[in-house]
Order: structure tokens, then sequence, then C-alpha cells
């Protein structure tokens, strides 16, 4: 059963560490499964392709196993750790341990409290933590015919409905923690924006800007010299982002993914859930409604029903406050189309940052090291994402979008 995913990943096959192993996997399938006997076959292959660019090991791991009665079945899991150059920094990771661990549960048991059966997440059946590592062990969503939308072209209506729909349930209930509970911890405050990252990134911008105005020139954009003169200098751009970490607590907040987009959301028939918690953050809402809606709907859609997002979003959001019993004043329709406003930076952000990794194709050599590296060969690839057609294609309509919004 697990032969076919041999071929998917034989390229990177070599970068699974070598204690991923039947040893390690034994007392967790112990665990997850009853009458369980002994693993008669394991497999481990690479979850993720070249050029999917994600910032951790992703390992899918397939057991056939044999119970106490002597049947036979199949177990399949995904394994998420660390690189080996970053252990010693967890750096993201007790952020998603975290939310495995006692956010998401503690939100599904609210709705299940009020009567009603949501799903946020895969299960997690394991949490291995070391004092330089961090590794998860999630139940394998692809075994429940869950999949991803091609993130090149993104989402159609019924599936930004689903997911618009679903984050509202994830804000709703975090919301609603956070009344009953207190703040969240500090490291749900803080983001990759702080002086003392100012210097590296403030070179790295520089460098990206050159290569940014250089590709704009390109694109064919009508009045392309007056979307130049609103560029922001390396200066403006990290003050923007330090000043997105601002939370105004007189105002709706809810616990964000923080990181939305195609590849994180997955889908089966009738079910939506999310992954890769890593980069979740307290704040308005506005920030992972901007970072969906600028990274994943398609281009058909993207700026059209723009509006239609929010309102579809605000109706679920006010049916799970309800229903969940939020006590605070409950955000209308206009009041969040003002948030969209106020915090449109997360749009600009996101669009100039994340989306032109977004759109990268798969079988380009483009990696998240070369995006920040400060050299010839960083100039390349940083160049090459910006005259990417599928990032092009996309700017052309977003540019014109935040400049009428007054974003620029």
């Amino acid at each position: 059963m697990s032969s076919k995913y041999n071929n998917d990943s034989a390229k990177s096959e070599n970068c699974i560490p070598k204690w991923i192993n039947e040893d390690y996997f034994h007392p967790i399938v112990q665990k997850d499964v009853q009458e369980f006997a002994s693993i008669k076959k394991f497999t481990s292959v690479a979850a993720t392709q070249p050029g999917d660019n994600f910032a951790s090991v992703m390992v899918r791991v397939i057991l056939d196993i044999e119970l106490k009665d002597g049947s036979e079945q199949s177990v399949f899991y995904i394994l998420k750790t660390m690189f080996e150059k970053n252990k010693g920094n967890k750096g993201l990771f007790p952020k998603e341990k975290q939310m495995y661990q006692d956010h998401i549960p503690n939100f599904i048991r609210l709705y299940k409290e009020a009567g009603v059966d949501i799903e946020l997440a895969p299960k997690c059946v394991h949490i291995d933590e070391s004092p330089d590592s961090i590794t998860l062990v999630l139940k394998d969503l692809k075994h429940e015919k869950f999949e991803n939308v091609d993130r090149l072209k993104g989402f159609d209506m019924e599936h930004m409905c689903r997911v618009l729909r679903k984050v509202a349930e994830l804000h709703a209930a975090s919301a609603v923690t956070y009344e009953q509970n207190g703040p969240y911890d500090e490291m749900y405050s803080q983001t990759l924006y702080k002086e003392s990252s100012r210097p590296i990134f403030e070179e790295v911008f520089a460098a990206r800007n050159v290569q940014y105005l250089k590709a704009m020139r390109e694109w064919q954009l009508p009045d392309v010299e007056k979307f130049i003169a609103k560029v922001r200098s390396p200066k403006e751009y990290f003050d923007t982002g330090l000043a997105l970490n601002n939370v105004d607590e007189n105002e709706f907040n809810c616990l964000n993914h923080g990181d939305l987009w195609c590849n994180n959301i997955m889908f089966s028939e009738d079910r939506t859930l999310f992954v890769d918690f890593q980069l979740g953050r307290w704040g308005s809402p506005a920030q992972d409604l901007w970072y969906i809606i600028t990274t994943s709907p398609s281009l058909d859609i993207k700026v059209k029903e723009f509006d239609h997002f929010i309102q579809i979003y605000h109706t679920r959001l006010v049916e799970c406050l309800k229903l969940l019993k939020y006590s605070k004043v409950i955000p209308t329709l206009r009041e969040l189309h003002v948030l969209m406003i106020k915090y449109g930076d997360w749009g600009l952000m996101t669009a100039t940052g994340v989306l032109s990794v977004v759109l990268m194709p798969p079988d380009t050599d483009v990696n998240l090291d070369m995006v920040w590296a400060l050299s010839l060969e960083g100039d390349a690839v940083r160049y090459k994402m910006f005259v990417n057609p599928y990032y092009i294609k996309t700017m052309v309509q977003l540019l014109p979008f935040f400049y009428n919004k007054g974003l620029l």
C-alpha cells in the first residue's frame, strides 16, 4: 500500500533524518491504535517536493501493522520536525506545538459544548520536545482523501466560501477563549518585525527593491511610474511591518492562523481543515483576511469578489460568536470593512512579500534561503520571482486595487 508514494519523493529521500524509523514510531502506533501488536513494514518518504518552499522537514510515514487478532491494516502519518541546521533554535515550532496541544482541542471543545461538532485541523497523535527540537506527528490527511487546490490556479468561489467560513470558526473560538481565559502567551504577540531585526531586513529590502523596480518596468502595467513612485523605502517598509505589531484592544481581535494560503488549507468532499500553525498571532482578523484574499483566490474573483468575501466571513463569524455566547460587542459588517482599510498594509506586505514565493512554479530552482541571500545569485532569484508570469498577472490586478483603496 505504500509503494505509490515512492516515486513522488525520490529526489528528497536522502533528506529524511535517520532517527525517523520503526523504533521511533512503535510507541506512537501503540498509543494510537487499539489492539496493536506489531509493525510488519515501515516506509517513509518526503511529504513535500522541491520547489514547495516549506520551512520544516515533512515526512510521510506509512506503517503496515498487525493487530492482536492476527488481522493487518495500514496507518498513515505526517511527521513534521526541524531541519538539522536549525537544531537548537526552535524558532516558530513552540507556537505550533501549543496550537495542537492546547488551543485547537479547546476550540473544538467549546463548539462541542455548544452542541456543534467542528473540525479545524488534523488530529495530532504525538508531540516530542527535546532541549533543541520539537517534533509533531499528525494523521495523514492525504489518506483521508484530502487534497490541496493548485496554488497557481487558486480557489474558485466555492472553495473560498468554505475557507472563509472555517476562518470565522477559528477566529470566533479564539476570541471566546481570550474572553474566558485571558491573554494568550506572549509569543502570539511576536512577529518577524522587531527592532533587533531591522538591520538585516533593511539590507535585504534594499537589495529586493532594486530587482522589484526593475521588474515592474517590464510588467506592462499602465501608468507604471505612478505605482513605482509609491514603492516604500527599506526603512518605510520595515516601519510598516513594525506598526502592524500594534493591537488595539478596543477592537475585535482574534488568534490569526498567520500563514493562511492555499498549501495550508486542505479539502475533502465535505471537510475543510487548516495545517501549519507556526505563525499564529493575536490581533485583528484583517491579517488573515488580507493574507488569504491576496494569496489564494483565482484571478477572476480575487478583486471582483473582495467585498463579498468579507461579507461571507462576517456572516459566519456572527453565527459562531453568538453560538459560543461571546459577551462583548460583535463587529458589524461596516466595522469589519473599516478594519480592512485600517490594516490594509497586511495586504500590501503580503502581495509584495510572500505572494512572490507562493506563485513560483514548483519546477523552478527558487528556495527560501536564496530569497534572503545578499549576493548576485540572490539578486537573480529575486528578479526571477518578480518577472514570473503568474506574479505579474496578479500584481497587475492588485496594485491598482490597492491604489484605489488608498493603501499605497
